[in-house]
């Protein structure tokens, strides 16, 4: 397995937005106390809220490129049939609303966030050239089921899809550097992203096959198609967090997130599938910024703030059959380019403890 470093935009921008946060501290500051393992604040290290906002900018694009049924030594039928499809195909804003919770909780050493937001984006769209889409096994006609769909040239349809994205991330605090009015805490973090849900295409009644590639297979034309996806992606990296403002007072929470993932191997990592087993190279970068309020009341503390993440995912799949007569006797379809792109706003209000 290879390993890639990251991107040199994202390692500048998350290092001016550590240099940021730095540049916040009190001037003239000759020294600070070193907390190991982090400070903890007993009476706020445990927080909860309510997220609110949108998406502000999606990009997503799948590309086809090489079949090797087509392509191998001696095999006279050559490469066609490829395609492309992006946002663009289906008449999608960017603009979308999501809400969800917040949770995190600190310790000495070890701290964990949680962020889980909910999305329901739909579209309506007239397509373009003929789609031709291979979904599961869940497109009923005359009683079959089948897994290739078609929605012919013209056609209007309707896509929808509810779901939901959580990230988490155990973060290891090994100090804190502090004085009265200033505190800063270097993190390392393993986590995890998912997102999935249920999708809805509606191309209006089934009415009839059609057969498309190479050997032959049957699409049904029209229909409607609803079933579950999902994916899981896991993250490493660092962060930091920032505390302006005296504990006994209100006082500012400042937080940037870098985490990353570099894979160049085998999907049988990802999935139990061996029939269909592939080559994976993915490149995925996920940064987080953070600001919040903690505004303490003889009650409770609440917090008010706001976050900005901005995530890009992108790699490529590709069939790691070697073998001319099983590359023929199970023709596997085309490798595929990828690219996946999600920023979002969102205001928080919650209360620490």
């Amino acid at each position: 397995m290879e390993t890639k470093q990251p991107t040199g935009a994202w390692r500048t921008g998350l290092i001016a937005a550590l240099l940021a946060a730095c540049a916040a501290g009190p001037r003239g500051a000759t020294a600070m106390d070193v907390v190991w393992g982090g400070a903890v604040h007993e009476e706020s290290n445990v927080k909860f809220g309510v997220l609110a906002g949108a998406a502000f900018h999606f990009k997503g694009m799948v590309e086809e490129t090489e079949r090797k049924f087509y392509t191998m030594e001696g095999d006279p039928i050559s490469s066609q049939g490829q395609e492309t499809y992006s946002q663009d195909d289906f008449e999608t804003d960017d603009l979308f609303g999501l809400a969800g919770l917040t949770f995190s909780a600190a310790g000495s050493w070890v701290r964990f966030r949680l962020d889980s937001v909910f999305m329901n984006p739909s579209l309506e769209a007239t397509a373009r050239r003929n789609y031709y889409l291979t979904l599961h096994d869940s497109i009923s006609y005359r009683g079959r089921d089948y897994d290739h769909f078609m929605i012919p040239e013209g056609e209007r349809f309707d896509a929808e899809f509810t779901g939901n994205m959580t990230e988490m991330a155990l973060m290891l605090a090994p100090l804190s550097l502090s004085d009265e009015a200033f505190e800063i805490t270097p993190l390392l973090e393993l986590g995890v992203l998912l997102l999935g849900g249920r999708y809805e295409i509606d191309a209006g009644e089934s009415r009839g096959l059609t057969t498309y590639q190479y050997p032959p297979e049957q699409f049904v034309v029209g229909g409607s198609v609803k079933d579950w996806a999902g994916i899981g992606v896991p993250q490493w990296g660092g962060g930091v967090q920032v505390r302006l403002g005296r504990t006994d007072g209100v006082h500012l929470d400042l937080q940037a997130h870098y985490l990353f993932c570099l894979y160049n191997g085998s999907t049988s990592l990802f999935t139990t599938a061996k029939h269909r087993k592939k080559d994976l190279d993915l490149d995925h970068r996920n940064l987080q910024l953070r600001a919040a309020l903690e505004i303490p009341t003889e009650a409770r503390t609440w917090t008010v703030g706001i976050q900005a993440q901005f995530i890009e995912t992108d790699g490529t799949l590709e069939s790691s059959e070697t073998d001319p007569r099983k590359i023929a006797a199970a023709p596997e379809r085309f490798d595929k380019v990828f690219a996946f792109e999600l920023s979002t706003v969102l205001a928080t209000v919650g209360f620490a403890f």
